[in-house]
């Protein structure tokens, strides 16, 4: 028998069971892409085996029951593993920002690139780092003045660059104090 012979002998059988047929699923599987999975296995199983199928008549009990095995199946699989996922869930979920955060900090990223080197050191050991000021200094070398003030240019740039008004008492502030800075910008 051809393929096609068969595959038109197979259409002519599931047809008119079709609708029940994913009635059975969807009530069983209780979730629309887990009942589209069932479905699909459960037909190319019953295809790659209909030759082997005694009576035609009990087509949609045929197909039940592989549905039903199939569904048992993947609930033990589910049941056993159901342990080691929630074990492990928390490496699941993306610590990264929100798809609606993810073009925001693209373009700061890309401002900060074009910050000068020494600007661009700077502003990030002191904003996402959290070195303090006396850190920086001995990483970059100079005075403490002078990381204060490539601080405050750079955030100035930064602020330009993305188009943001930013306070001066803000541009003035270390990090996690709310103590102002003595900072002296040359434009």
């Amino acid at each position: 028998m051809d393929a096609s012979t068969r595959q038109d002998r197979f259409l002519a059988l599931l047809n008119p069971q079709y609708d029940a047929f994913v009635r059975y699923v969807h009530a069983m599987a209780r979730n629309t892409e887990d009942a589209r999975d069932l479905v699909g296995e459960t037909l190319l199983i019953a295809f790659e085996h209909f030759d082997e199928i005694r009576e035609k008549e009990s087509f949609l009990f045929y197909l039940i029951t592989i549905a039903k095995r199939l569904h048992w199946k993947a609930a033990k699989r589910r049941k056993r593993l159901l342990p080691l996922e929630r074990q492990y869930e928390d490496l699941r979920i993306d610590p990264g920002p929100s798809p609606e955060l993810s073009p925001d900090i693209a373009a700061l990223y890309a401002a900060i690139d074009r910050l000068p080197l020494r600007l661009r050191e700077a502003l990030v050991l002191f904003e996402l780092t959290g070195l303090r000021l006396d850190e920086i200094r001995r990483i970059q070398g100079g005075t403490l003045s002078g990381v204060k003030s490539r601080v405050a240019r750079a955030r100035k740039k930064l602020a330009r660059m993305l188009g943001a008004d930013i306070p001066e008492e803000i541009t003035r502030r270390q990090p996690h104090t709310s103590e102002p800075v003595n900072i002296e910008t040359k434009g």
